[in-house]
């Protein structure tokens, strides 16, 4: 029986010595899309590919005032569009599998996105799911439960939301393969997408505010999902001006159909009982929220070595927009330990401070710690280094050239050893767990997801490779980055320079 979020973390954490290998039932494969058979499907306006002209680093730039605007299907259908789409596809036995513009753990792809609307231009008020295969909407009810929704959502801009985007996860679409630690990968998972969602709601000058805190079991059951087979992880309100849309009244209108069903993803589905057990231990929610800035986060080590000063930013060194690296995002591993140029580090570095863009000031700013293992970056030694973004510098944790140790420590994959840059993101989960109770665990996981996303989008953009990591021996990896009692390793985001540069 499980005690807290930290018990699953080491229950699942991997141990070279006790691997046990498992084949992969293949008769047994899940389904990664999910369609609504029998409702009518809305195809959404324009074409995918007329994304924001804007760069990366102008999005993420904190100084930028973004101005609450109304909503209309055209707006709506961008913001969908380059949130969550089809980026290329592989023949495979039978068909087509098709890649996606956000990173999932095996390429499972667990997550989804409904959203709820209300007063937007052009699309009557409801709850629709999105599908990213055929880029349209359905309609799964209809009617006004907008205050319904918002009165299970701790939103802090209540009043001014109009329209909740809501992401769930399904479980056995990563539990086929990863089995009880799935749902680290649904966390994770659900991470990137937020981010892809939140930067597209940026591109289109939109406020916004994000939510882990919620009742989920309301929630799940007005999306009508069955929450043993797929839940609510996160939400994401729009900030409108108050009097620029109203909420049309009427009543909500049940489903016709029996909409629990279709959270099924395989005919002969395999239960994880830890994984049911972590969801309802996290969805235990508190009615306090203490906020945790950077300036008092907790520790990750228990000393360092030194600090290095960051050199500061001219120019960003992007060379595509933001909407090319959506549509161009992939795992790229064909590494070689080039020196990173100093000014480029610091750029990464830099982007790299969540709760600083678009006016986020969310309770749990500060949980997850960005560490770097330096393999090659001009004027920087090699070694392990904790980010302080409050100063733009590092902390030396140890020196030396560790990226092939760790490269061993996640399960030998050698590419991994001529990577110029290992991004490591880290919690101390003893001292989450005391600030915010089980419920820390999905934000420090989720937030890490959010930052592996955005390296994703970043090393797109300067012609690097990126490939994220969740598979690691983890006790190994806490050792050779000297982490103090109750801290754990959660992702890791390698990224570099390529043998051969990509088109």
């Amino acid at each position: 029986m499980l005690l807290t979020a930290a018990d699953y973390h080491d229950l699942t954490s991997y141990d070279r010595n006790r691997m046990s290998g498992h084949s992969l039932d293949w008769s047994n494969q899940p389904v990664t899309f999910k369609t609504y058979h029998g409702l009518k499907h809305i195809e959404l306006a324009g074409n995918e590919r007329d994304s924001s002209s804007q760069n990366l680093d102008e999005l993420l730039d904190t100084d930028t005032a973004w101005t609450p605007v109304s909503v209309n299907f055209d707006t709506l259908s961008r913001v969908l569009k380059l949130s969550h789409c089809l980026t290329r596809k592989e023949k495979i036995a039978g068909g087509y599998f098709y890649f996606r513009n956000v990173a999932s753990a095996g390429a499972l792809y667990p997550s989804e996105i409904y959203f709820l609307s209300s007063g937007t231009e052009g699309l009557e008020q409801g709850l629709y799911h999105h599908s990213p295969l055929t880029q349209s909407i359905v309609m799964l009810r209809n009617g006004n439960c907008l205050e319904a929704l918002l009165n299970s959502i701790n939103f802090q801009a209540h009043k001014s939301i109009r329209m909740v985007f809501l992401l769930t996860a399904i479980f056995f679409r990563s539990s086929w393969k990863y089995r009880d630690r799935a749902f680290r990968y649904h966390l994770l998972d659900t991470g990137h997408l937020i981010e892809s969602l939140t930067l597209a709601l940026k591109s289109e000058n939109l406020s916004f505010e994000i939510s882990y805190d919620f009742d989920d079991a309301r929630i799940n059951e007005l999306i009508g999902v069955d929450r043993n087979r797929e839940a609510c992880l996160a939400a994401v309100g729009i900030l409108l001006q108050q009097d620029s849309t109203k909420i049309e009244s009427g009543k909500d209108i049940s489903p016709t159909i029996d909409l629990k069903s279709f959270s099924q993803c395989s005919s002969n589905e395999i239960r994880y009982p830890v994984i049911n057990e972590i969801y309802s231990i996290t969805s235990k929610t508190s009615k306090f929220y203490p906020t945790l800035s950077i300036e008092n986060q907790v520790s990750v080590v228990d000393s360092v070595m030194g600090l290095v000063e960051l050199p500061s930013v001219e120019k960003t060194p992007e060379a595509i927009t933001f909407g090319e690296a959506f549509f161009q995002r992939r795992s790229r591993r064909n590494f070689v330990r080039k020196p990173v140029p100093a000014a480029t580090f610091s750029w990464l570095m830099g982007l790299l401070n969540l709760g600083d863009s678009c006016g986020e000031t969310a309770h749990w700013h500060g949980c997850v710690s960005v560490g770097v293992l330096i393999g090659a970056v001009e004027t920087i030694n090699p070694g392990f280094y904790l980010f302080q973004s409050c100063r733009h510098a590092l902390s030396l944790i140890r020196p030396g050239l560790l990226t092939e140790e760790m490269a061993h420590i996640c399960l030998d994959q050698e590419w991994l050893g001529r990577c110029s840059l290992h991004f490591v993101f880290l919690s101390n989960l003893e001292a989450t767990e005391n600030k915010w109770g089980s419920r820390g665990y999905r934000y420090a996981m989720l937030e890490a997801g959010r930052l592996g996303q955005r390296l994703y989008l970043a090393a797109e953009s300067i012609k690097y490779g990126c490939c994220g990591i969740g598979a690691f021996y983890d006790k190994e990896a806490n050792s050779l980055l000297g982490l103090r009692s109750g801290s754990r390793m959660l992702y890791l985001v390698a990224l570099g320079p390529l043998k051969k540069a990509f088109v």
